[in-house]
């Protein structure tokens, strides 16, 4: 087994079709993403970007194929509870805050059942919103924050378990100029850890910085 399988991403004949399509929004798709390496997905809108990146968060079933995300098949696994919460973070296009929670406690609610107590998942929600750039809004809600700032929320929630995977729907599209710049670092250090970064992206910012683009079309890499 290399490296790649044993800690990276591995997409193997992967065909997605909704009810209702006449057409396959996924077919027969390939990819891998090693250790180490920040891949951005680009191509036209429809084109099944962000269905890929919900069938390796097994937030959707395949139904050919198969996805191994650091050794383990997920699209066979059926307790998935630890993987979506540890194993990968994800940064949904909707942010998915809940409105009624302050910025830190948006990011401490994904930790909320781990090992860490309760004081701790407040220091590292703190912690984590600082380094997205949010030192002063760390007591807001998100009805009070920015389309931007609750972008970095959601970056942060992403990060609170410390995740080896790093999934991401349009992470950086309402960011300016700094604070992309600031969110790719964040990014390379991941990656410089070992850690996997899969972005689905427009942004040229994002795209420029990539280890390697691929380019969905039709379905097809």
């Amino acid at each position: 087994m290399n490296s790649a399988t044993r800690d990276g991403i591995v997409v193997r004949g992967v065909t997605k079709r909704f009810r209702g399509e006449h057409h396959d929004v996924l077919d027969r798709v390939d990819l891998t993403v090693e250790p180490g390496e920040l891949c951005v997905i680009s191509g036209p809108s429809g084109s099944g970007k962000s269905t890929l990146l919900n069938l390796i968060a097994a937030l959707d079933r395949v139904d050919a194929g198969e996805i191994v995300v650091r050794g383990h098949d997920v699209t066979r696994r059926h307790h998935l509870n630890h993987y979506r919460r540890v194993e990968i973070g994800i940064v949904f296009q909707l942010h998915n805050l809940l409105p009624r929670l302050d910025a830190a406690a948006n990011v401490e609610i994904a930790m909320v059942g781990g090992p860490a107590p309760r004081r701790h998942r407040r220091e590292r929600a703190s912690a984590l919103l600082t380094d997205v750039g949010l030192a002063a809004k760390i007591g807001e809600r998100p009805p009070n924050l920015s389309g931007g700032e609750r972008q970095r929320v959601a970056i942060a929630r992403a990060f609170a378990n410390d995740p080896p995977v790093v999934l991401a729907d349009e992470l950086t599209g309402s960011l300016d100029d700094d604070g992309t710049q600031q969110i790719i670092e964040l990014l390379r250090t991941r990656t410089r850890a070992g850690g996997v970064v899969l972005a689905v992206s427009h942004d040229a910012r994002l795209v420029a910085s990539a280890d390697r683009v691929v380019e969905l079309v039709a379905g097809t890499i």
